[in-house]
């Protein structure tokens, strides 16, 4: 009979899941970072104790075994936030290891398909936010940005940002997952770190100058008699316009 399993909502500790059931092929009903509330009559929860030196050694056994098309999937839907991202990844890595790469070309097969889909949706909605990142110059010299993805699309979009604005100090702040990215411009590196911020960032004079400037130029650009919502919405979503500058009051 399928089992539920539970981990602490770690890496390390999905690692060490993966790690303990994927040897036995284990049949695996639900797994989950949060325990259930109510325990079945016919199945009761187990959950699976993380162990740091488990986790990373089966990481380093992926990443030897998988193939580079294999490896990016697995990462990107590792910083999905859907409800069944780790069943998913599950039932993925249990018919790769049968099937070895040739895994990279059964997209229809039922056990690659939505890993593939969500895959493609984490990406996705990375090159997007290259667009949407809108960072204000704080008091203290810090450039700051907000933003609220859906997936936890953080470690795909720091590189660009710390190639691109390699001579500020700056943070990234996804204000949904509760974590940001700290980049350091003397030693040219950055940190994904826990991150909550609970009042307004106090900007410079010169910012909200900068900021009306913009706001009144994107304005007067537009055209009334060709405005098209439907068309602005697909390439701006409204989700993402509260933390634009320019769609902000």
């Amino acid at each position: 009979m399928p089992g539920c399993y539970c981990y602490d909502s770690t890496l390390a500790g999905l690692l060490t899941l993966y790690a303990r059931l994927l040897p036995e092929r284990v049949a695996v009903e639900r797994i989950s970072a949060t325990p259930l509330e109510q325990q079945s009559l016919f199945s009761s929860e187990i959950c699976i104790a993380t162990d740091q030196a488990v986790a990373e050694a089966f990481w380093q056994r992926l990443t030897k075994r998988l193939s580079g098309n294999s490896l990016k999937l697995l990462r990107r839907c590792l910083l999905a936030d859907h409800p069944q991202q780790e069943l998913l990844i599950y039932h993925y890595l249990l018919l790769e290891a049968e099937q070895g790469w040739k895994v990279d070309g059964m997209l229809a097969h039922p056990q690659v398909a939505p890993v593939w889909k969500l895959s493609r949706q984490v990406g996705r909605e990375a090159h997007r936010y290259l667009g949407f990142v809108r960072f204000q110059q704080l008091q203290d010299g810090l450039y700051y940005a907000a933003i609220a993805p859906d997936h936890r699309i953080l470690l795909l979009i720091g590189a660009h940002f710390a190639e691109r604005f390699r001579d500020q100090q700056w943070i990234i702040h996804d204000q949904r997952h509760g974590e940001g990215i700290v980049y350091d411009c003397n030693s040219k590196e950055w940190l994904l770190l826990p991150m909550e911020v609970t009042a307004q960032p106090d900007v410079t004079p010169e910012e909200a100058q900068f900021q009306k400037l913009w706001r009144s130029y994107f304005s007067t650009l537009a055209i009334p008699e060709r405005r098209n919502l439907k068309l602005q919405q697909g390439k701006v979503p409204l989700k993402v316009r509260s933390y634009l500058t320019e769609f902000t009051v």
